[in-house]
């Protein structure tokens, strides 16, 4: 704002000397012509007449229609011929020494306190020769001059303050939202992470900029709110097994026991260190799919889901669900390990949930690059438990069941996998049936 202040004053001051020059040069140009015409007037009458006697008389009309001007003539031996009244004795004195005066050019001339103009011509006929001097005061123009310069500088002072104070005025007034809102934001914690800046009150500059920065700030708290969920969730999926091997183990070695019960207490411990080792896979797969991965494979969707039915097509079996296929098949470039661990997920997700003698229908969308994967549940599902189908260690029951061997980040794997590849996951629910839609 303050090189904007500083740009305005100058170009204010440039107008203004811009200005000056420009009625330096009318009023130049004014006196130039009307001298050079009395100049020339003064000429046609001296053809006519010289005589001393009669000159002023004929220099009459020129001068009373130029009143400002005065004429100076001396023949060719310097003698004075004709002057006009004139109470200017140094003009008069620099004259007739014809000090600094140069033919046919005009030239200002000053003594201190007055101004004056003046044009020497050489007059030259066969049976006359002259110089005749014409000139006139111009303290009128070089007083108009000054008080213009005086007036400019004046302006251009308060022109200075005026811009100086309106900057201010703008800067602050500008600002104060700016300042309102930084000072909002600085109110913003780790602990104070639901504030939000008020749009309906902003002004329309800055409303984009806030929509903006609570859009981030709702991601934020999310991401912290997802930590916190999982940082519990991990701590409680953790602690459990834990205990249960600790406790375990505590009994087994309270008392000499049969080798029998050392081996089956040891396969208990095994089957939770497995389940624990599960998690912690399935966990660092997570975090690799979370970072960026390479995605140069060609895969054919239609080839990895039929080899992913195949391979739970027992499981299918035991818990009494078909599996059907449908659709035509397409291809997307990708990660084709990734892929294949996504449609797994949900199709091993799909039979641990489906009703019994239920079928688990995957179709796949060619017009609309989309796998869908649907089947009926054997419980409902609310609206709630849908939006966070996705979340890491959620499970629909209100009790964790460890029976199923699952980690609870099977379908948090499936959605990294999917943003991986840029593509958008979202679940449905509706009369008993859910829907799975991955499009790519």
């Amino acid at each position: 704002m303050a090189v904007v202040s500083f740009a305005t004053v100058l170009i204010f001051l440039f107008f203004g000397l811009y200005i000056e020059y420009t009625i330096k040069v009318h009023f130049t140009e004014m006196d130039m012509y009307e001298l050079e015409l009395v100049s020339k007037s003064a000429k046609n009458s001296l053809k006519l007449t010289n005589n001393a006697s009669t000159l002023k008389t004929s220099f009459a009309p020129i001068l009373l229609a130029h009143p400002n001007v005065f004429i100076y003539l001396e023949d060719k031996d310097g003698k004075i011929v004709y002057i006009s009244e004139s109470d200017d004795g140094d003009l008069i004195a620099l004259i007739s020494k014809n000090r600094f005066l140069q033919n046919e050019k005009i030239q200002v001339w000053n003594n201190g306190e007055n101004y004056y103009r003046i044009l020497m011509s050489a007059i030259q006929n066969s049976d006359y020769a002259a110089k005749i001097t014409v000139g006139m005061n111009i303290d009128f123009h070089q007083h108009y001059i000054y008080y213009f310069r005086t007036s400019l500088w004046f302006a251009t002072l308060i022109a200075c303050f005026i811009t100086v104070i309106t900057s201010f005025l703008v800067i602050y007034f500008g600002f104060k939202p700016v300042k309102t809102i930084s000072k909002k934001i600085q109110e913003i914690t780790t602990e104070r992470l639901n504030t939000r800046l008020d749009e309906k009150h902003a002004v329309s500059e800055l409303k984009s900029l806030i929509v903006s920065f609570n859009k981030m700030i709702e991601n934020i708290e999310d991401v912290f709110e997802r930590q916190s969920n999982f940082s519990a969730d991990i701590a409680h999926e953790l602690r459990t097994p834990i205990s249960s091997l600790v406790t375990q183990t505590q009994i087994i070695l309270n008392q000499t026991r049969k080798a029998d019960d050392y081996k089956e207490i040891l396969y208990s411990n095994l089957e939770e260190l497995e389940r624990m080792s599960k998690m912690v896979n399935d966990m660092l797969f997570l975090s690799t799919c979370e970072r960026e991965a390479i995605l140069k494979d060609e895969v054919d969707l239609s080839e990895e889901v039929l080899k992913t039915v195949e391979y739970f097509g027992i499981l299918a079996e035991e818990k009494n669900v078909t599996l059907l296929t449908l659709g035509d098949t397409f291809k997307i470039v990708g990660n084709k390990e990734m892929i294949r661990r996504a449609v797994a997920n949900l199709i091993s997700n799909a039979i641990y949930y489906a009703e019994k003698n239920s079928a688990i229908t995957v179709t796949l969308l060619k017009n609309r690059k989309t796998l869908q994967i649907s089947n009926k549940t054997q419980t409902p599902i609310s609206k709630e438990n849908i939006d966070r189908l996705f979340d890491r260690f959620y499970r629909v029951e209100s009790a964790r069941n460890r029976k199923s061997g699952g980690s609870g980040i099977g379908l948090a794997i499936v959605k990294s996998i999917v943003k991986v590849h840029k593509g958008d996951i979202f679940a449905s629910y509706d009369n008993g049936v859910i829907v799975f839609n991955i499009a790519f």
